[in-house]
């Protein structure tokens, strides 16, 4: 009898990860991350993770970078907190040969593991060992088309078990957040939320991509986010 065996394509997750102060979090979105650590280790158990960090720009026009060491430090570039979460150690490996395969052009660094890593992913599972971390940067400018192209490159590696990861936010302005805490959830971050939601999860194909294309001109996007260098949404695309 012939068995056939099948591989599922795994999907992508792009996740908000916020502040350290994220490692202590029980509710929203501690409760996320909870089911997310179950899931990834028990039900998807990928070959290995590739997280593209908002807060890891690459250099020049075409430039990305990528992680290549075999055990990554952990970068506290976070500021304010309390002196307990700039002790805090994760159990985790890199993967420099995963790392080699990146599907574009990239220079390779042992820069180590930014919290837009480390934090989510310890908070989801606190030991890693079994499961290799990748980091890939951003570009370093807003061609969205580029952005994309990335995307395209790195598609090929979840029909051979890799976990695909974005960790940024859909809106990242600080200015506005502590102006506006306590309060309703403005119009702006909603709408440009609404926007984001149909581009990744409604669309497909050729519609999805001219319009993830055309999100930074979104009447709301600058106010969304202020500065290329913190812009914490390119990691969707």
């Amino acid at each position: 009898m012939l068995t056939v065996h099948r591989t599922m394509r795994t999907p992508v997750f792009y996740i908000s990860h916020g502040g350290p102060n994220l490692l202590e979090d029980v509710e929203k979105p501690g409760t996320f991350y909870s089911w997310f650590g179950n899931y990834v280790k028990e039900i998807l158990k990928p070959k290995a993770i590739v997280i593209i960090s908002a807060h890891w720009q690459g250099e020049g026009k075409c430039g990305m970078k990528v992680e290549t060491s075999e055990k990554p430090k952990l970068i506290y570039d976070f500021y304010g907190f309390p002196k307990r979460y700039y002790e805090h150690t994760w159990d985790h490996q890199g993967s420099p040969e995963m790392a080699s395969r990146a599907g574009f052009e990239a220079r390779g660094e042992k820069n180590g593991n930014d919290h837009g890593v480390w934090v989510p992913l310890k908070r989801a599972m606190e030991s890693n060992r079994d499961i290799p971390i990748v980091e890939v940067s951003t570009l370093g400018h807003e061609n969205m088309e580029m952005h994309t192209k990335v995307g395209e490159a790195l598609e090929p590696l979840r029909d051979e078990g890799v976990l695909i990861v974005g960790s940024g936010s859909a809106v990242h302005n600080l200015r506005e957040l502590w102006s506006t805490a306590n309060k309703p959830t403005p119009k702006f971050v909603l709408d440009f939320d609404r926007e984001l939601d149909t581009v990744a999860c409604r669309l497909t194909g050729e519609e999805r991509k001219k319009k993830a294309n055309e999100l930074n001109q979104h009447s709301d996007f600058r106010r969304c986010h202020p500065t290329a260098e913190v812009n914490s949404e390119w990691d969707v695309l």
